[in-house]
């Protein structure tokens, strides 16, 4: 999942063409997403850990935003391109995240 995210948010930095509602909050996602596996991996893998959780929280942020950023500004694109560049990156985005978040809450069977 971690690797889906960081390949998605570079598409989104490398085609969007618009900085604020792409580039930054891509390459957030970037930062983020790679940030976060190395503090998980960094602790072992654990099972419900919040500071791990909460890195990715800002990256969903990042994601939404890139999914409807355009429209609140008002970046001008065919309605293909807002598709193509904005909402579907962002929205899929968003889900790769918060799946992600969703593995690393999981708790320990046993718990």
């Amino acid at each position: 999942m971690t690797f889906g995210a960081v390949v998605l948010a570079l598409w989104v930095a490398a085609a969007s063409g618009e900085v604020l509602t792409g580039i930054l909050p891509a390459l957030l996602v970037l930062v983020l997403a790679i940030g976060d596996y190395g503090l998980w991996e960094g602790r072992s893998r654990p099972w419900h850990d919040w500071s791990v959780i909460l890195v990715l929280l800002p990256a969903i942020l990042a994601a939404v935003w890139i999914g409807v950023g355009g429209l609140v500004i008002g970046v001008e694109r065919s309605d293909d391109a807002r598709l193509l560049l904005e909402v579907g990156p962002g929205v899929a985005l968003t889900g790769l995240l918060c799946t992600l978040i969703s593995y690393h809450g999981r708790h320990h069977p046993l718990e």
